[in-house]
């Protein structure tokens, strides 16, 4: 399997068993776990701290021992966590199972851009990833699919275990099937493996310090972190409890509601791969302008047609963002250390939701669920202060 094909079966079979637990998690937490929005909320917070202290330690992983080994790794937490979780209706259990896929995710996140570029040496990494984030989308889709089909036939519970159980059957076929060519390892003869990573830290450190473009795109991944939990968390709780929603009616809309939000993301993504070449700031600032408007609207609209076209807008918007972003941060970088930069981008992420999450929460549960989403949608607004300082030179 040569390299491409193997980043897109990787990132779009992952994407189809995780998408079939996301479609139907916010119904099993509010309908079968009775959580409160605080507590769907905290969800978020806990796996965001699990991001936040593991993401330099699995980023170090990845550039000393193999960004393949990190994966398959990754991989395989992320499935045990959804075994848990869809296990055991409980809060805990859950906010178990959440750190865990905290912990998994931080092996693959700043890993997987690591590899695929380091096999590329760079070369048509923006079409790649572009081209990767649309595969991962049409995985997406048909897990959408998959996920009505599991819960009408089965319940979502099974529906979760069954994604849990193939995440973990992809870890070990990825052992035989993932190609590793380019992979240096920082490690060196002269030195321990504890002066590497720190040398290696620092390395990654000094590189966004000394590089305007590095230093927005860090302010751009920590305010978008601040947004995004309390969205992430919310807008399921809105559409059930302010459309008063029952478990059969949400299963089918959902499934539609990530169908048509995918099939747009496809679409858009097209758009971008086919006609926008470079200047991906000043796009970004437009989309993230209608983003911030459109989630405005989504909190108070009373309409339920209205509030799902502008679900539908908004989370097409919102996974535009971040092929673009990992490009634009990717062609600043160099191989050796990548990933550990990578995961510092994470990090930054990752303490934005542990920080804004709660406070979207708070304000959601002692305000309402609409308060709590136009919380998120103003966090959106400094982005948009960065990304026009990129505009003449990203």
């Amino acid at each position: 399997m040569n390299i491409k094909t193997a980043y897109y079966v990787m990132t779009s079979s992952r994407s189809f068993c995780i998408q079939i637990v996301f479609t139907l998690n916010a119904i099993y937490y509010v309908s079968q776990a009775g959580l409160n929005p605080l507590q769907l909320v905290l969800l978020g917070t806990i796996m965001e701290l699990a991001i936040l202290f593991f993401e330099i330690p699995t980023g170090l992983v990845a550039d000393i021992f193999g960004r393949k080994k990190s994966l398959i790794i990754g991989t395989f937490i992320i499935g045990s966590a959804h075994l848990l979780e869809g296990s055991i209706p409980s809060f805990w259990a859950i906010a178990m199972g959440a750190a865990l896929w905290g912990i998994g995710w931080t092996f693959i996140s700043g890993a997987e851009t690591a590899w695929i570029a380091d096999e590329l040496e760079n070369k048509e990494l923006d079409i790649t990833l572009l081209k990767g984030a649309k595969f991962s989308s049409l995985g997406s889709f048909l897990g959408i699919i998959m996920s009505v089909l599991i819960a009408i036939v089965f319940t979502v519970q099974i529906a979760i275990l069954l994604a849990g159980g193939f995440l973990i059957l992809i870890a070990i076929i990825s052992i035989k099937v993932i190609p590793e060519t380019k992979f240096i390892s920082i490690v060196s003869e002269d030195s321990s493996s504890i002066q590497q990573m720190n040398g290696a830290l620092k390395d990654s450190l000094s590189l966004i310090k000394g590089n305007k473009i590095l230093i927005s795109l860090a302010a751009i991944t920590l305010f978008t972190g601040f947004a995004s939990e309390g969205f992430d968390r919310l807008w399921g709780p809105h559409f059930i409890e302010g459309f008063e929603m029952n478990e059969e009616h949400a299963i089918y809309w959902f499934g539609a509601f990530y169908a048509v939000a995918f099939l747009l993301n496809i679409g858009l993504l097209k758009i971008i791969e086919t006609y926008v070449k470079e200047r991906f700031a000043i796009i970004l600032v437009l989309l993230n302008s209608l983003l911030i408007i459109a989630m405005v609207y989504f909190a108070i609209t009373e309409l339920f047609l209205v509030a799902a076209i502008l679900y539908w807008v908004i989370a097409s918007l919102r996974a535009v963002n971040y092929p673009l972003i990992s490009v634009m941060t990717n062609k600043q970088l160099h191989s050796q250390g990548r990933a550990t930069t990578l995961s510092l981008y994470g990090q930054l992420d990752a303490f934005g939701q542990v920080a804004g999450g709660p406070l979207v929460g708070i304000i959601a549960l002692y305000t309402s669920l609409q308060g709590g989403i136009i919380t998120s949608a103003l966090l959106i607004m400094p982005t948009l202060y960065f990304l026009w300082k990129l505009r003449k030179i990203a």
